[in-house]
């Protein structure tokens, strides 16, 4: 109690000695204007599926240090989620493995069980050619909630596993959200394209047979219209029967330039998909919405959504290269 009432008296002497409010309270900053942020309004009457069939990532793709005699790399390390369970993930390898030992090229394999995260993980080990200059390809799999958490890791018959790779494989353990952690690279090693990352962020499904519709969210994308500014207008052409019209449109997207690009298939003897696909880069990342639907039908909530993509706060314009928009 007393140490209550010397506190209390303490913070009286304490504001008496200060100047008053009146003198010291500077003038408040106006607020920021509010940043857009990243969304699309959803077509209307289509059904999004649960996050559970969308928990679609691949990150932390890394490539080793050169080898000695300058000709390649050490090896090649990526981790992936996959909404579905492992067993599948298994079965699929194993159909791989199978149509493989058909071909000419020696094939070995094994596969083993290992304890990853405290959960029962599959460790399969594919090795094709012979001698040292063999590729290996070492897929570890493991399963919790019905989603799959995968890491391969490649490298030649000739270079003992690196052990931070390994440690990698063992201890980046799944989030609670369900991601997968942001992991530094072993020493030697560098990111494939530093902080790349693609994760599936919604899909939806229309009122006709194969509409469907997909968000992506990526970061670490190189720029977005300088690529753009390499593509054609418009092309078209055939091969192998397959007919293709394609077209490509810069526009606007919630104040951010971007992408609005349009893809046409016919495949004999008549049978027709289309596919278009809005992309804007923002500071958040860049976002691509696809949408895929027969071409003698679509759905006009569809297009109209398409223009609704928004990828948040827009990058900053370079200095001294205005964005070719007007």
């Amino acid at each position: 109690m007393r140490s209550l009432y010397a506190l209390l008296i303490g913070a009286l002497l304490l504001s008496s000695a200060l100047p008053s409010t009146a003198q010291t309270t500077p003038t408040p900053l106006p607020s920021p204007a509010p940043q857009p942020a990243a969304t699309f309004v959803a077509p209307p009457d289509w059904v999004q599926l649960p996050r559970g069939f969308t928990l679609t990532e691949i990150k932390n793709l890394w490539q080793g240090p050169k080898m000695k005699n300058g000709r390649g790399g050490s090896g090649v390390f990526g981790q992936a989620v996959l909404p579905i369970p492992s067993g599948i993930v298994s079965a699929g390898i194993a159909q791989l493995r199978s149509a493989l030992s058909h071909s000419k090229t020696p094939l070995s394999a094994t596969t083993k069980s290992a304890s990853i995260c405290g959960t029962s993980a599959s460790v399969s080990t594919v090795r094709f050619g012979k001698g040292s200059s063999a590729a290996i390809v070492e897929t570890t799999t493991l399963s919790q909630r019905g989603t799959t958490y995968a890491t391969v890791y490649v490298r030649t018959a000739g270079l003992q596993p690196d052990p931070g790779i390994e440690s990698a494989v063992r201890n980046g353990c799944p989030l609670p959200t369900g991601d997968l952690p942001d992991v530094t690279p072993p020493a030697g090693w560098n990111a494939v394209q530093k902080g790349l990352d693609f994760e599936l962020a919604g899909i939806w499904l229309g009122n006709a047979p194969l509409q469907v519709m997909l968000m992506l969210k990526a970061r670490g994308l190189p720029n977005l219209m300088s690529a753009a500014a390499m593509a054609p207008a418009t092309t078209s052409g055939q091969q192998h029967g397959v007919k293709y019209r394609a077209s490509v449109q810069k526009l606007k997207f919630c104040g951010t330039p971007g992408l609005l690009a349009t893809a046409q298939f016919t495949v004999p003897p008549g049978f027709g998909m289309t596919s278009s696909l809005a992309a804007a880069q923002g500071t958040d990342g860049t976002f691509i919405l696809w949408y895929s639907h027969p071409s003698n039908y679509t759905d006009a909530g569809a297009q109209q959504s398409m223009r609704t993509l928004c990828a948040g706060a827009p990058l900053p314009a370079p200095s001294g290269s205005p964005l070719p928009f007007p």
